[in-house]
């Protein structure tokens, strides 16, 4: 039998920029290979690569076509695994599927699923059966019985029989999680995508009873991890076939077993092999991370969640905040990065306890290292929680679309969300003491404010008070007293710094600055290596500014300024003083790279950078340039040296997409007449 199984297609957040991160799904490729050990085929379709290759786009003909390519891979049958925050696509893809196929099996699994098994299957008819939690001991049955959809036979799933549905027994997580399998990562286009990185399953369950996660809702509370022997096989395996020597090990609580750990830390050292891991951090210790840090492990993530004592009774996290700032400490001396993780929007949770977890972060930004991500998310209520057990008649929809849920797209999306709540309770939030749009605010703002940079941020603090729930408070009473929308983005930041410090301050031209070089960052992060055809200017050529290059004009020496801010050495007070304004023109030469170079550049090269912003012909620099900007034409040479430095990119008329840039880049000169670079 051949089977399509299909990934999420979802947004993962990092560093305060979202992106899809193109990994193997570890569930689904260890089906795959059981499938395989049983002589069935099994197919992997990722929409995420789909999409970030710009062959599906983010519309309403998403689901139409996904539905289309999933098809033309003629399957036997179709398995979906779905997260609750975009559990919409599946659904409607799922729907198309089951239009044009009436007889083709589809299946479901994955932690939703699993906990909303018969709220789903009684709303939508386009899923045959759903697997139950963890799925390879219960795959190869099923699809004995698919034929007949003899589903009583099969174990742990649940179905439809005679518009009543059924449960079979079989939910027993897999103990032995080294007899499994090695996952088929080669139904992963790995090589084509470039990939430096993989991630590998390293065990499964969680003793831990946090009110707001399900972890343990489909993988048990039972922790479950992988020996350090068959760990260290996977990823001489993963090296051996694909190069491969970076690794993220999977398990939210990798460090729960100690010693495990040291047996794994002790196996894998040597081996030239780097990786990283998510962990608590009252199950590490200075030894452990030190043993880490020896054996490879360059990140950690953390889950703190709230920076509030109270907070952290109240949802049962029970983490002794007075570990945060050594753990820290301990982790950046032993090598490794850290991502502190916090979460606000807890129905319990009061002023005074946002205030701490925003000012527990102010405390992280303003630690003096360089190894230090910190998020900070919107709650959204989980089924199968503790939390919203608590409070399921109290839920409420506003179509806010947070960080992890998925944008609505077809028309009836939002009405198809909100007619069934407790199948889409991730779209929909607990009812808060603090004020919704308050906790939109603040997660949204956040997330704006992360781009400007710790240098900065530290600054906005010292300038605020010293308190970032104090930066955050300020934004928020203008808010509401200026009537802006609790949704914030970059434009609505700048139009706080100039509304509050008018347009000149040097503190809206720093904003505007690093909104500016955080969007070059974000778009270089979607890029796909397809650019336009760098070519000789002929009469039918049309040149671009390039995605990767911004022109920032009429501010303060930024990076001077940043730079002081960032080695310690400025003086804020001097910076209110200086009324030199300057343009700037920014180039990513290499969407992987992180440096963006400067060049402080005339007037007139600004103007021509600008009028770059569109396609323009050759004749439209030699004729329109000059009456629309009152400046001269640039002579040929200086444009085509702006196309060899990868700032124009040029193509013919009808040509879109095609060549890599360069190997080697140099800063353009800017420095023909008009357009001569200011020292």
């Amino acid at each position: 039998m051949r089977v399509a199984f299909v990934d999420n297609l979802l947004f993962e957040d990092a560093e305060g920029i979202h992106r899809y991160v193109l990994q193997p799904h570890l569930g689904l490729i260890s089906l795959i290979s059981v499938l395989e050990g049983g002589g069935h085929e099994g197919l992997l379709v990722d929409p995420k690569v789909e999409v970030s290759r710009g062959r599906l786009k983010l519309d309403e003909d998403l689901y139409r076509l996904l539905a289309r390519q999933i098809l033309q891979q003629r399957p036997d049958a179709v398995g979906f695994t779905s997260l609750g925050c975009n559990f919409i696509c599946t659904v409607k893809v799922a729907a198309y599927l089951r239009r044009w196929e009436p007889d083709l099996p589809i299946l479901l699994g994955g932690p939703h699923a699993t906990v909303l098994a018969a709220e789903i299957l009684n709303r939508f008819p386009q899923f045959d059966a759903i697997v139950r939690g963890e799925a390879e001991r219960k795959i190869l049955p099923l699809l004995e019985c698919l034929p007949k959809r003899e589903f009583l036979r099969a174990p742990g799933i649940s179905f439809r029989l005679r518009g009543t549905v059924w449960n079979t027994p079989g939910d027993e997580v897999i103990e032995d999680l080294d007899a499994l399998p090695v996952p088929a990562y080669s139904r992963y286009p790995i090589r084509d995508l470039g990939l430096r990185s993989l991630r590998v399953d390293a065990g499964r369950g969680c003793p831990f009873q946090c009110t707001f996660c399900s972890t343990a809702s489909f993988f048990g509370r039972k922790y479950r991890l992988k020996s350090a022997a068959r760990l260290v096989a996977e990823m001489d395996f993963l090296n051996r076939a694909y190069g491969i020597s970076d690794f993220s090990l999977t398990h939210d609580l990798f460090t729960v077993n100690r010693h495990k750990v040291a047996e794994f830390c002790h196996a894998v050292a040597g081996r030239g092999y780097t990786w990283k891991c998510s962990a608590r951090m009252d199950c590490v210790s200075q030894e452990l991370l030190e043993l880490m840090g020896a054996a490879g492990c360059r990140s950690i993530y953390y889950g703190i969640e709230a920076g509030s004592e109270r907070m952290q009774k109240i949802s049962k996290k029970h983490l002794d905040l007075r570990l945060f700032a050594p753990t820290l400490d301990f982790t950046a001396r032993a090598g490794m990065s850290a991502t502190v993780s916090f979460i606000t929007g807890y129905p319990e949770e009061q002023h005074a306890d946002q205030r701490a977890t925003l000012d527990l972060i102010g405390a992280s930004i303003r630690r003096e290292t360089p190894l230090l991500n910190v998020q900070l998310h919107l709650l959204t209520p989980e089924p199968g929680t503790e939390l919203l057990a608590e409070y399921r008649d109290r839920i409420a929809y506003d179509g806010h679309i947070s960080d992890f849920n998925f944008p609505v797209l077809e028309p009836d999306d939002s009405a198809v969300i909100e007619r069934s709540p407790s199948v889409f309770i991730n779209h929909h939030y607990f009812p808060p003491v603090l004020s919704r749009t308050r906790h939109i605010f603040i997660t949204t703002m956040y997330q704006v404010l992360y781009a400007l940079g710790f240098p900065l941020l530290r600054h906005l603090m010292d300038v605020y008070g010293g308190s970032f729930g104090a930066l955050l408070d300020r934004m928020n009473e203008w808010r509401e007293n200026a009537g802006r929308p609790s949704v914030a983005d970059a434009t609505w930041l700048l139009q706080y710094f100039e509304a509050v410090h008018g347009p000149e301050h040097y503190l809206t031209g720093l904003v505007t600055y690093m909104l500016q070089a955080s969007e070059l960052r974000r778009l270089a992060s979607l890029e796909t290596g397809k650019t336009r055809r760098a070519s000789a200017w002929t009469s039918d050529a049309c040149g671009r500014l390039s995605s990767r290059v911004a022109v920032i004009r009429n501010v303060p020496d930024c990076p001077r300024m940043l730079e002081q801010l960032a080695t310690g050495h400025a003086d804020p007070r001097s910076f209110s003083r200086r009324r030199k304004r300057l343009d700037f023109l920014l180039h990513l030469r290499r969407p992987e790279e992180e440096e963006i170079h400067n060049s402080v550049i005339t007037p007139a090269c600004a103007a021509l950078l600008e009028f770059s912003r569109v396609s323009r012909s050759l004749s439209d620099y030699r004729v329109r340039f000059s009456q629309e900007t009152g400046y001269p034409a640039p002579p040929l040479s200086f444009l085509e040296s702006l196309v060899e430095d990868g700032i124009l990119e040029i193509a013919e008329a009808a040509e879109e997409v095609v060549s890599s840039p360069p190997e080697e880049a140099t800063a353009a000169p800017l420095v023909h007449g008009a357009f001569a670079a200011e020292a």
